[in-house]
């Protein structure tokens, strides 16, 4: 008997192990935004086909953000609101405000962590600095995260005493009584070469930097861990099957949409969210949230203990509440009115907006001349070629130092520079607009092709002298009584460095920096969008008109050209 009693004892117990072990169910939602650049009202004409009928409707905005987010807060019990990077450089909103405005709207979120873009380091380390500073005054304790971020320790206005004076590598919340790690990453390359942090700031590799924090957060005893990352969509799949341990992905960089949106005509990439699987073999989330304050990601993520069981929720593209009622009630979209004091905290930044336009950011001696094609008239008085494209084709280089030339077409420019005072509204009259900057990666003769593509298309019966190409670091002499394919000659490429004239040879890659616009093979320039579905295009996601006001308030007096990309201009009569 009493051995019985005792055998039984002895189950009750390792039944009453058995089940204290069990893995406990739990589940984290996840509002995420990404790439917002400095978009803060929303935009007036996005394009939806719905059952055949395109519509121009009005979507996003902070407002949107705010009150989509808040209804994410209230429909689950354990939230994290989370920015994946590249809130700042875009619109007038930063050009004016220095990231203060997007700061204040951020504030009004709470995020509760934030990854360093690449476009945060636009201005340097120090402008860096400055959007920070406003995102912390506030009471939202929102978590910079940058990891592989470097600068350097007592010269970067980032690190004047340590390495995480402004941002840390990985942060741990508790969520509900469960501990969840998150580890920011920025993309190195990238944020090195396409934008302006300091010199001594270096960027170390995504994936050496993740596995290092991973391993330090699983020494922690944190076995939830995710990381919020701006280094692109392919990428953060590709990092999901190289690390053990990770459970979720929120990214930026890319511009990615995901969810049910192809059949509307845009340009969805895949699911909502995505699913791959770690070096364990276990489930990741991996979620993007398009651009420009347009979309609101939610996701849900059910846990088995610390493996993930299953990966849910929804994306939602954000409408005005007066968008088609059919289009407002499927799951994908959210049309509702957005926060008021957010409408009424950003009209405030709009009333000051308008007068910071009229800020004068340099001066002009004299007129420089606009023509999109051929010799300027006589009586401009520069007697050569288009000194309006010319200085823009020299804003978009100094904006890209890793590019070593830019084009730029006849009919993107569209007004002449006036003599007097040039001011930040003269600047987006002059590229109106929504273009950003892209590199694009092109050999010598696919230069030339492109060329005689846009010279072709100038002179075509259905084209427009618009595609006539000027630019600045490269040089060509135009013959338009040669056929169809030789009329560019003399085409040649400026050493940034030694400012020496280099012939340009058809087998060596150049980087171009160029306009979205052209990018996508309009104007003629069908080559273009040929190197684009390759691969070999990158957009910047700085809006051309912005590096026209950098660049002339670095300059302070905008000149007339001593030269431009055209040589010579023989017409076709």
């Amino acid at each position: 008997m009493l051995k019985r009693i005792g055998i039984g004892l002895v189950g009750l117990l390792l039944a009453s192990c058995a089940q204290v072990q069990q893995p406990q169910p739990f589940q984290l939602a996840v509002a995420h935004i990404n790439d917002h650049h400095s978009h803060l009202v929303p935009r007036q004409r996005t394009a939806i086909s719905y059952k055949g009928e395109d519509h121009r409707l009005q979507s996003g905005g902070f407002a949107a953000v705010a009150a989509a987010i808040e209804d994410i807060r209230n429909k689950h019990q354990h939230v994290l609101t989370l920015h994946a990077g590249d809130a700042i450089t875009g619109t007038l909103f930063y050009t004016l405000f220095n990231g203060e405005a997007d700061a204040a709207l951020m504030n009004h979120v709470c995020f509760d962590a934030f990854a360093l873009g690449n476009h945060e380091f636009d201005s340097g380390d120090k402008g860096l600095k400055t959007f920070l500073d406003f995102l912390a005054m506030s009471d939202c304790s929102t978590v910079v995260l940058g990891a592989n971020v470097e600068p350097e320790v007592g010269v970067s206005p980032l690190t004047p005493k340590t390495r995480w004076d402004s941002f840390q590598p990985y942060t741990i919340f508790n969520v509900g009584g469960e501990k969840v790690g998150l580890i920011g990453l920025d993309i190195a390359i990238k944020t090195k070469n396409s934008s302006q942090p300091d010199a001594t700031t270096t960027f170390a590799d995504e994936y050496t930097t993740a596995a290092y924090y991973v391993a330090e957060l699983q020494r922690l005893g944190v076995e939830k861990i995710g990381l919020l990352t701006h280094i692109q969509y392919r990428n953060d799949l590709t990092l999901a099957e190289k690390l053990p341990a990770i459970d979720f992905i929120v990214g930026g960089d890319s511009h990615t949409l995901l969810g049910d949106y192809a059949r509307f005509g845009l340009p969805s990439v895949g699911p909502y969210p995505m699913q791959t699987v770690n070096l364990d073999g276990d489930p990741v989330c991996v979620v993007h949230a398009w651009e420009y304050s347009q979309v609101v990601g939610e996701l849900v993520i059910d846990f088995n203990g610390d493996q993930v069981a299953s990966c849910g929720g929804q994306s939602h593209l954000l409408l005005s509440p007066d968008a088609p009622h059919a289009l407002a009630q499927l799951p994908q979209f959210w049309a509702k009115a957005g926060d008021s004091d957010v409408t009424e905290l950003l009209s405030g930044y709009q009333v000051q907006l308008e007068e910071l336009t009229m800020q004068v950011i340099a001066d002009v001696p004299e007129r420089l001349c606009l023509k999109r094609m051929g010799p300027v008239p006589a009586q401009c008085g520069s007697g050569t070629y288009s000194d309006a494209h010319r200085v823009v084709a020299e804003a978009f280089l100094a904006s890209a130092p890793q590019a070593d030339f830019a084009l730029q077409n006849g009919g993107g420019v569209r007004n002449e520079i006036k003599s007097g005072r040039f001011t930040v509204a003269d600047a987006y009259g002059l590229l109106p607009f929504s273009n950003t900057l892209v590199e694009v990666q092109i050999s010598g003769a696919e230069l030339h092709q492109v060329l005689e593509q846009a010279l072709a298309y100038a002179v075509s019966a259905g084209g427009s002298d618009g595609a006539y190409p000027h630019g600045a670091g490269v040089r060509f002499a135009v013959d338009m009584k040669q056929p169809e394919g030789q009329r560019v000659s003399q085409l040649a490429v400026q050493n940034r460095r030694s400012k020496a004239w280099q012939p340009v040879q058809p087998e060596q890659t150049y980087i171009m920096i160029t306009n979205s616009f052209l990018a996508g093979g309009n104007d003629g320039w069908k080559l273009l969008a040929d190197l684009q579905a390759q691969g070999r295009v990158n957009d910047t996601y700085v809006n051309y008109a912005q590096s026209f006001v950098d660049w002339a308030r670095a300059q302070k007096t905008i000149k007339r050209p001593s030269e431009h990309s055209t040589l010579s201009y023989q017409p076709v009569q």
